[in-house]
């Protein structure tokens, strides 16, 4: 499983055991940390990693962006072919 470095200092995460079953994805290096999952449940934590650093990261909103970008341009293809399929009113 490869993370993306920390959105604040850029250094490498890890999976952070916090005790009782809880685990998360954070830099022991500013502490920075992503949200808790519970259960040991390291996938829910990297998902959690995920979002809050397409939300800080400069480089993952980039590509966020071009994702949902290239989505509404599918969308708006199949929105035309509809009305062109579509009978009259």
């Amino acid at each position: 499983m490869t993370l993306h470095p920390c959105p604040y200092c850029s250094s490498p995460v890890e999976v952070i055991d916090m005790g009782g079953g809880h685990v998360c994805i954070g830099c022991e290096t500013c502490g920075m940390g992503g949200p808790v999952a519970r259960n040991r449940d390291v996938e829910l934590a990297r998902r959690g990693w995920e979002i809050l650093c397409a939300r800080m990261c400069s480089h993952c909103r980039k590509n966020l962006i071009k994702h949902f970008t290239g989505r509404i341009r599918e969308l708006k293809a199949e929105i035309v072919l509809l009305k062109r399929e579509a009978p009259p009113a």
